[in-house]
């Protein structure tokens, strides 16, 4: 007769140990986020010719609200990663997918309106959109699909963090190409 000992060490086989991967991606991601929010505060947001352009105080609280729920949500889903939930895998695969379109969208609007990218933020955003890339891929192998399978619903605060985050992003990005 198995114990609960037992039965939690089977869990904890069971489990694929790539996941350990994509906990620790959100970790990461959630607290460059926090700092995002601090640095939303600065005052500015940085043109193609240097000089920073003036923001705000409305749009600073956005953005850092924004930035937050970027956070938020990350830890959200990080701290729910051992759960069985199918929304689990497929909102960490949905969020890292709006991160990757809203920093690609954000980099085509920038060379659009003539501010044009450097290079080196541009390796920088690169990196980051293959690491959380690779997260999707491993989100989608075929031992995580298989353990993520209980069925539930996104719960409404989730969604809510999402929406406030997607939304702050493009106000930025409509606010950047516009201050140029």
């Amino acid at each position: 007769m198995p114990n609960s000992v037992t039965a939690r060490d089977d869990e904890q086989e069971r489990r694929p140990g790539a996941v350990l991967f994509v906990y620790t991606w959100d970790l990461v991601l959630a607290i460059l986020a926090l700092f995002g929010a601090l640095a939303s505060f600065a005052g500015g947001v940085a043109t193609g010719s240097g000089a920073p352009a003036s923001l705000p105080l409305a749009v600073q609280v956005i953005a850092a609200v924004s930035a937050a729920c970027f956070s938020a949500t990350l830890i959200i889903i990080a701290s729910l990663l051992t759960r069985k939930r199918a929304w689990v895998r497929q909102t960490q695969i949905g969020t890292l997918g709006t991160a990757i379109a809203l920093a690609a969208i954000s980099v085509v609007v920038d060379l659009v309106v003539g501010k044009g990218v450097d290079g080196p933020s541009l390796i920088v955003t690169l990196m980051f959109l293959l690491v959380d890339a690779l997260a999707i891929v491993i989100m989608t192998e075929r031992r995580v699909v298989s353990f993520y399978d209980q069925p539930a619903s996104v719960p409404v605060y989730l969604w809510a963090t999402l929406a406030l985050w997607v939304g702050g992003q493009v106000m930025i990005i409509v606010v950047a190409a516009i201050a140029r």
